[in-house]
């Protein structure tokens, strides 16, 4: 699985802005990170921030620069690689849910292009300066020769640390992993990796741009980002991508908290603790964690009438991040919608499409420790086009394109 850093929020300049903070370190050598000098001093860099006695790979890790028509070529084969693989049920759903938009793909920021693609594509190779690929063991760096500004170049420094420090995790996890049993264990697991990489990436900013911040400000400075998204939550991008971007947040918040406590010696213990469901990354500013359940949840219903078959029909548990930017997506204001996520002890989304796949529906259930308020009803059926079913600790929601009405069954007694 790539992990490429998505274009950074103006956190840094912002925040040394509005505190005034003095800068009184020596600022790094600004540099271009297509030449292997440069990529070293940036890994050493990274190396001595994270406290790395050895040198795993004796000078560097495998680099490789590529152009950006080589960079575009990769992935316009990726989207036509996704397309051939045919009709799949979650397409659909997830625009009946807001969780996609029919003028973006899942995950491209909201860009408008028509469902394309193309659009997508373009704002990646303009603004990728590199990506870490665990499949090939291998940091790639974007060349963009008319991309030669000083702010230019720190940025591209910026991205390759936070690409140095995936190749670094990749020695000791397998980055590679795929045996996740959902949606939520993957964004858990990925909220990990990329805080570990945003953390470090902070501290190599701190020292790159001559901020001079006290530790107690650089562990301070994910709640700025977090804080940041959710007040401009419309400009993250669809639903299901912003629930993607929280992850280096809400990840870095986590690992920031323990590296206050125990240095970097602390962010390598906080993996063997670390939730493996999002509600436990719902830290908000008061510092309460969450309760973190087994995620165990009475499973959604079937709609009979679209002959379900192992074809048409699929399942997942998207886990408390994603039902927040659901909310936030169907209007919910982000206190509401991040207090009611903090509540979730699991959830069963259930899709479906008739044979043909020109029928699809969706059934969600989620369940709570505590009742959520009446208002997320009301906000989530103001348009008619949810039907959702409050009962005791839980709200059942369903949404179909079908010509008439569907009947839902539960395959199970639930209460």
């Amino acid at each position: 699985m790539k992990r490429a850093r998505h274009p950074a929020l103006p956190c840094l300049a912002l925040f040394a802005a509005s505190t005034g903070l003095a800068c009184s370190q020596p600022s790094l050598t600004t540099c271009d990170i297509t030449q292997r000098a440069c990529q070293q001093d940036i890994y050493y860099k990274v190396l001595s921030l994270r406290g790395d006695a050895i040198d795993p790979f004796d000078g560097l890790p495998p680099v490789t620069v590529i152009s950006e028509d080589a960079y575009r070529t990769m992935l316009e084969q990726e989207q036509a690689s996704t397309a051939q693989s045919g009709p799949n049920p979650w397409d659909k759903a997830l625009l009946l849910l807001h969780f996609t938009s029919a003028s973006s793909s899942a995950g491209d920021g909201g860009t408008s292009d028509g469902g394309t693609g193309n659009s997508s594509i373009d704002d990646q190779v303009a603004h990728v300066y590199a990506f870490y690929d665990p499949s090939t063991k291998t940091v790639t760096i974007i060349s963009h020769p008319n991309q030669t500004s000083s702010d230019d170049r720190q940025q591209a420094m910026i991205t390759l640390a936070h690409e140095l420090v995936h190749s670094l995790q990749d020695r000791e996890l397998d980055l590679n992993k795929q045996d996740f049993t959902s949606s939520d264990d993957y964004l858990a697991f990925d909220s990990m990796i990329e805080g570990d990489a945003r953390f470090y990436e902070y501290l190599f900013e701190n020292g790159l741009l001559a901020l001079g911040y006290p530790q107690s400000d650089m562990v301070a400075m994910p709640n700025y980002e977090l804080n940041y998204v959710y007040t401009h939550f419309d400009e993250a991008g669809a639903p299901l991508f912003a629930g993607k971007l929280l992850v280096y947040g809400l990840g870095a918040k986590y690992l920031a908290t323990a590296y206050d406590s125990g240095g970097n010696a602390g962010v390598r213990h906080a993996y063997a603790k670390a939730p493996h469901h999002m509600v436990g990354f719902l830290v908000g500013d008061d510092g309460r964690v969450p309760t973190v359940s087994n995620g165990n949840v009475c499973p959604a219903p079937v709609a009979l009438a679209l002959a379900p078959t192992d074809a048409t029909t699929s399942a997942d548990q998207f886990g408390a991040l994603l039902f927040y930017t659901f909310l936030r997506g169907w209007g919910v204001a982000h206190d509401v919608a991040f207090a009611t996520a903090q509540t979730w002890t699991g959830d069963f989304l259930r899709v479906q499409a008739s044979s043909d796949f020109a029928t699809s529906a969706a059934a969600w259930r989620i369940e709570f420790s505590a009742t959520p308020p009446t208002s997320i009803a009301q906000a989530l059926t103001a348009t008619g086009e949810l039907t959702v079913t409050p009962s005791a600790n839980a709200l059942l929601i369903t949404v179909s394109d079908a010509a008439t009405p569907l009947a839902w069954t539960y395959p199970v007694s639930c209460p």
